[in-house]
């Protein structure tokens, strides 16, 4: 019954930590909202250049970096379908082709060729995208639920209407992106000029060709009081960007700037005409293809305006960082700010001024030590793991055909949950280069291999130190602010945009594995101790640590806290003296599933805006049927496959299978022997694995938070075992 009650408690710790109410708000009318897409640029730009109305925006509203991420690749199709959809998309190889009802394609009408492709009847004036039944059935086929045409479909619903003007033209091809982010699921703009006449002939700007700010004036200025949204693709830096092969260094840098000027007084005359309930935006839909090319997929946003604080760095709920937005973040904030709904599907969230202090210089800087992380993250990575494959199958080797130099693996042995220490203490100095990286790496883990293998002589009570000091780091790390998870290599990356808070799955197997290590084999370390006190403070251990991980405010991670009950529910049951039968079994599983349906249902009565991604599924389900779920599961096995057929974690898991399969047949009966005379490390080693499988089973990476769950216990077992040998020959 205690042990029942011990579970209960866990469960409701788990509950009440991921949950919390709060209050929606809401919208008000009146407004308009403005958007210039300067694409292809970058914050350093707005630092070099002169831009007096920009400089203005910046200085007396909110900006930072945003990721470019889409559902197809980052091509200019998809980034600027994801911009209007709120999720990532994709588009289409003709999704460019927007025209004007007026213009002709292929010899005729862009009105009739939209006509034949979808059968409706477009008003004189609209802009009509020739290409929306490709878009509509690319995205059908994604595993998760897209709307193309959400922004002007919700805006319309709402009463508000779009307009676009400018395009992304060269002498040759058609490159009209911004009706993308502002049509209907029809593929229609209702008003603005995306035609040829916003151009006008320019024969030393890039193909010939600029922006005719005049003319796109003189239109806006007609419209304007009738629209809402206005999106302006100002088309000169985009240009400037494409014609870089063609022109010398001197000239492409020429072109820009004169881009960035003539971009810059537009931008001043539109600001003028705003009134006080006008929201301003500049947004770069994908950096120059000059710093993708180095890996740099952070472009500027900045946004200015009613009720924006001056001169802070922007943030969201979809990263909960400062300084770094989504590019999903774009369609939420135009709704809230119109006091529109925002679909439970949407994964963006409404942008706002944090309250910290923006600085250009600063923010270069943290564009370049993001970029760097995600350029050299994988190498690290795959560099660890072939030293942890490495050593465990030369460790058994030796273990088992040279048996008398076997005690020569400890202090490399050592290194796999060691390493794990190194990359979370690494940020805490200089390492913006790969060598301060390697050389920083190698003297933490040289350091700590060192003490722990001279200081202490037990095996397990090495481990037992290794892991506690790695579960204090983590602990200590994610009350101050997370600084070393979100910068260490062996954590999350922003610019791949899985996660941008919290714990990820990398450390979060490191958590769970660490805490299980050191707190079981507290009861070997502290023999002499009343047990009873070492069960109390086990159970303790537990909650504390499963509210670490499931808790919005030190960052939810919900397949690791299921993973983490689990594994900690088992650990409970064996301090207590129960079997893992089919009974128990049958009632971990019920908490289990009971705890997931409430934490769905009550996540999803908060705002959208505040739910987690678990509160969104309800309401996907309850809006659309069971088929979101069913997506969701796809996704997740597909994901789990794919990262098992390419993740180096995948090569880690399965040499740790293999190896733990060794050991419990060679050498023969040892493993066997180690578990009845250590207890709590056979009950360390079974809660892992109880909490590998489930972290396997619940995680779109399960592969790689059941693999860094495992490494304290399969080396700690080959350790022991070394032990063990040296007796026997002794």
């Amino acid at each position: 019954m205690k042990n029942k009650s011990i579970l209960f408690f866990l469960a409701l710790v788990f509950f009440l930590s991921v949950f919390s109410f709060s209050y929606a708000k809401t919208g008000q009318d009146g407004k308009k909202v403005v958007v210039f897409i300067l694409n292809r640029v970058t914050i350093a730009d707005f630092l070099k250049s002169d831009l007096k109305n920009i400089n203005k925006m910046i200085e007396n509203g909110t900006y930072g970096l945003m990721t470019v991420n889409a559902d197809g690749g980052r091509s200019l199709e998809s980034v600027f379908m994801t911009l209007g959809a709120g999720t990532r998309a994709v588009g289409s190889n003709g999704a460019s082709l927007n025209f004007n009802t007026w213009e002709s394609y292929n010899n005729e009408l862009a009105s009739t060729v939209f006509q034949r492709n979808t059968g409706k009847i477009p008003s004189e004036g609209q802009i009509l995208n020739l290409d929306i039944a490709q878009i509509i059935r690319n995205n059908s086929k994604r595993n998760h639920i897209i709307e193309p045409g959400l922004l002007g479909d919700k805006l319309a619903d709402g009463g508000h209407s779009v307009a676009v003007f400018g395009n992304e033209d060269t002498d040759v091809d058609h490159k009209r992106y911004g009706p993308l982010i502002g049509m209907n699921y029809s593929g229609i703009v209702p008003y603005g000029d995306v035609s040829d006449r916003i151009n006008k002939k320019d024969p030393l700007m890039p193909y010939g060709i600029s922006t005719d700010y005049d003319i796109m004036y003189e239109e806006y200025l007609s419209i304007k009081d009738d629209v809402d949204l206005t999106i302006f693709d100002l088309g000169d830096t985009a240009r400037a960007n494409d014609y870089r092969i063609s022109g010398l260094d001197k000239i492409n840098k020429q072109n820009k700037e004169k881009a960035l000027k003539y971009a810059d007084e537009f931008i001043g005359k539109v600001l003028r005409d705003g009134g006080e309930n006008t929201l301003f935006m500049i947004v770069t839909p994908l950096p120059p293809s000059e710093e993708m090319g180095r890996n740099d997929f952070l472009a500027p946003i900045v946004m200015y305006g009613n009720n924006i604080a001056h001169g802070k760095l922007i943030t969201s709920d979809t990263t909960k960082r400062t300084g770094i937005v989504t590019n999903t973040d774009l369609l939420p904030t135009i709704l809230t700010y119109f006091g529109l709904d925002v679909p439970a599907f949407v994964t963006g969230h409404s942008l706002y001024s944090s309250d910290v202090n923006g600085d250009l210089v600063k923010l270069v800087d943290l564009e370049k030590q993001l970029t760097f992380n995600y350029t050299f993250r994988p190498y690290f990575l795959k560099t660890y793991v072939i030293l942890q494959i490495f050593i465990l199958i030369l460790s058994v080797a030796i273990l088992l055909f040279f048996k008398k130099y076997s005690t020569l693996m400890k202090p490399f042995l050592l290194l796999i949950p060691i390493m794990p220490i190194s990359f979370l203490i690494l940020p805490l100095f200089n390492y913006a280069n790969t060598m301060n990286s390697i050389l920083g790496i190698v003297a933490i883990s040289a350091f700590f291999t060192l003490i722990t293998y001279k200081l202490v002589r037990k095996s397990s009570f090495r481990y037992f130190l290794i892991a506690a000091l790695t579960a204090v780091i983590l602990m200590m790390d994610m009350l101050t602010g997370y600084n070393l998870l979100k910068n260490s290599f062996l954590s999350y990356d922003v610019i791949a945009g899985a996660r941008f808070y919290g714990i990820g799955n990398e450390y979060m197997g490191i958590f769970i594995g660490a805490t299980l290590c050191f707190a079981l084999l507290s009861f070997e370390v502290f023999s002499n101790a009343d047990k009873r006190y070492l069960i109390f403070a086990n159970i303790l251990i537990y909650i504390v640590v499963l509210y670490f991980i499931a808790s919005p405010s030190l960052g939810t991670n919900v397949g690791g806290g299921i993973a983490a009950f689990a594994a900690f529910s088992v650990a409970s049951m064996y301090l207590f003296g129960k079997k893992l039968n089919l009974k128990n079994i049958l009632f971990v599983s019920a908490i289990i599933v009971a705890l997931l349906f409430l934490l769905f249902y009550a996540d999803s009565l908060r705002p959208i805006s505040e739910q987690t991604h678990i509160g969104q599924t309800f309401n996907l389900v309850k809006n659309n049927g069971i088929y979101p779920l069913i997506q969701i599961f796809v996704r997740k096995i597909s994901m789990n496959l794919k990262l098992f057929k390419y993740s180096v974690w995948s090569r880690v898991l399965v040499t740790l299978v293999f190896v733990l399969f060794v050991l419990f047949y060679k050498p023969v009966g040892t493993l066997k022997r180690i578990f009845n005379e250590h207890k709590f490390v056979y009950i360390s080693f079974f809660s892992t694995i109880i909490g590998s499988v489930f972290a396997l089973a619940f995680n779109d990476s399960g592969v790689v938070a059941a693999a860094t769950m495992m490494v304290y216990v399969a080396p700690m077992l080959i350790d022991i075992i070394m032990d063990e040998n040296k007796i026997a020959r002794e």
